[in-house]
């Protein structure tokens, strides 16, 4: 958890591709330990060890990693059952991040079949981590689509938020669509939470005077609360990378 956001402060970075080596050469010995495969008697905890290692380090780019997961996602569109439930949000989310636009429909046309409500929105959750603008463009115009259920459409949009180059397109997007947004979920509840929340990982003042101008301008009440921490957190990673840019800069510049 501590390395995604260090991602998301250190986002405009010139050395954030030295974060992503960084994880990757730390955690390359553990997704070695862990594996593919249940070792014995590992129980349960074992298994959602593996899950997170390997997570974290396909969402690096750990290229063992990748390469083993795209090869594991071509098996499963062959065979689902080779691929274990406890790797399936692990493998088709890394399949998605490097992906393309054949890949993008595949999962898109899984998303639309699946019959149990886990499994779309696995398939769904995969179409925000694509590298590309105009699939996380797509992805974000689906998210409000007749495809989509309104109450798993704050999810989608929220996974193209999480994704490093979509943050921007989720944030431009939820202003755009403000009204139907509002509409929807305006009264209150998790939902309306979360958009609001998806601002908080934003790292200067200029967003900062953004957010406030725009919920200022378009007030939620049932989420004023969310709408203070979100700036309160935004001011607060303001002073922290005004604190550590620069060190943090002359710490990675050491370890090339």
């Amino acid at each position: 958890g501590s390395f995604y956001g260090l991602e998301t402060l250190l986002l405009d970075q010139p050395y954030l591709p030295l974060l992503d080596r960084f994880v990757q050469d730390l955690v390359r010995p553990v997704a070695r330990e862990v594996g593919w495969e249940p070792q014995a008697n590992e129980g349960h905890l074992g298994a959602l060890r593996r899950s997170i290692v390997l997570g974290l380090a396909g969402a690096f780019r750990n290229p063992e990693v990748v390469a083993e997961a795209k090869a594991r996602f071509q098996r499963y569109l062959a065979d689902p059952s080779s691929l274990r439930p406890d790797l399936r949000a692990v493998v088709i989310g890394i399949a998605g991040q490097e992906g393309d636009r054949a890949t993008y429909d595949r999962l898109w046309d899984l998303a639309v079949k699946a019959e149990l409500q886990e499994e779309k929105l696995r398939f769904l959750r995969a179409l925000g981590r694509f590298d590309a603008p105009d699939l996380l463009q797509l992805t974000l115009e689906r998210a409000l689509s007749e495809h989509i259920r309104s109450q798993d459409s704050v999810s989608v949009i929220g996974a193209v938020a999480g994704n490093r180059r979509g943050r921007d397109l989720a944030w431009d997007f939820v202003r755009e669509n403000w009204a139907e947004l509002d509409r929807r979920y305006g009264r209150g509840g998790y939902a309306i939470t979360s958009l609001v929340a998806f601002t908080s990982g934003f790292t200067t003042s200029q967003r900062a005077c953004e957010v406030a101008a725009f919920f200022r301008d378009h007030p939620v009440p049932s989420a004023q609360r969310a709408v203070q921490q979100a700036l309160e957190r935004i001011a607060l990673n303001v002073a922290w990378l005004e604190r550590n840019r620069e060190p943090l800069g002359v710490w990675f510049d050491r370890r090339r």
